[in-house]
């Protein structure tokens, strides 16, 4: 691993309710030394994306919350999502997200939810596992092969668990097929209590983009609706990506 690589790697000891990190505690999580620990903390700190704790340690910096703005005020991806939305929240009975990815994580990036009584542990920000649930299957069967083929060589035994395939083959047949739908379903495996309808959002070039997923509360979830649903997201997400 090379330095930007394990200097950006401190962002992922951010998870759950950790707030604060040590200098000792990076130098573990990366195997590096308490020097070169502190040298990668400062370089963050420095550009604002790392600040020091109240309480001593290192938090979240400002430039963050000034990054997110940025990404609110002037993404045409979720300028776009929320005039889908509101334009289908109207003709589907459910609450919408709009997710996109990075790694092995989804992550919810718009929402229009207005039925509040349906519950979800999944807001805006918080990561959800790609290998699971209608959203992270959307947008797994629209990655390029060399894509796939890696997560298949590093998380055989997670995307068998999740039955995705038990082996490559498997796995490249399930995803065409969800490919060739045009959308995908699935039922508990996020959050045990919703079941989710997801459609991908993809580029000119058919680069995966995110997905539009429909959440509705599990005992309310018709089967008889999907292929409605589905066609109406598929043109949400085209919309979408314009």
């Amino acid at each position: 691993m090379d330095s930007l690589s394990r200097m950006i790697g401190i962002f992922d000891l951010f998870e759950g309710e950790r707030t604060v990190v040590t200098v000792e505690e990076v130098a573990a999580a990366l195997d590096c030394s308490v020097p070169t620990a502190y040298r990668y903390l400062k370089t963050l700190s420095t550009a604002g994306l790392i600040a020091p704790g109240i309480e001593g340690g290192f938090g979240l910096g400002a430039r963050i919350i000034q990054l997110d703005r940025q990404i609110r005020l002037n993404d045409p991806l979720l300028h776009r999502a929320g005039d889908v939305m509101e334009r289908l929240i109207g003709e589907v009975r459910g609450n919408l997200m709009v997710c996109a990815s990075y790694g092995k994580n989804v992550v919810c990036i718009a929402q229009a939810w207005p039925d509040r009584t349906v519950l979800t542990s999944y807001d805006r920000g918080r990561p959800m596992p790609l290998l699971r649930g209608a959203a992270g299957k959307a947008i797994l069967a629209n990655l390029p092969d060399h894509r796939l083929r890696s997560l298949m060589l590093a998380n055989a035994a997670e995307i068998a668990a999740a039955g995705l395939g038990r082996d490559w083959a498997e796995f490249r047949k399930t995803l065409k097929a969800i490919r060739k739908q045009g959308y995908a379903v699935s039922v508990g495996e996020v959050d045990e209590r919703n079941a989710g309808i997801a459609a991908p959002i993809l580029s000119p070039e058919k680069r995966s983009l995110g997905c539009l997923v429909l959440v509705v509360p599990r005992k309310e979830f018709d089967e008889a609706t999907i292929p409605d649903i589905g066609a109406k997201l598929i043109a949400g997400a085209r919309a979408i990506s314009g």
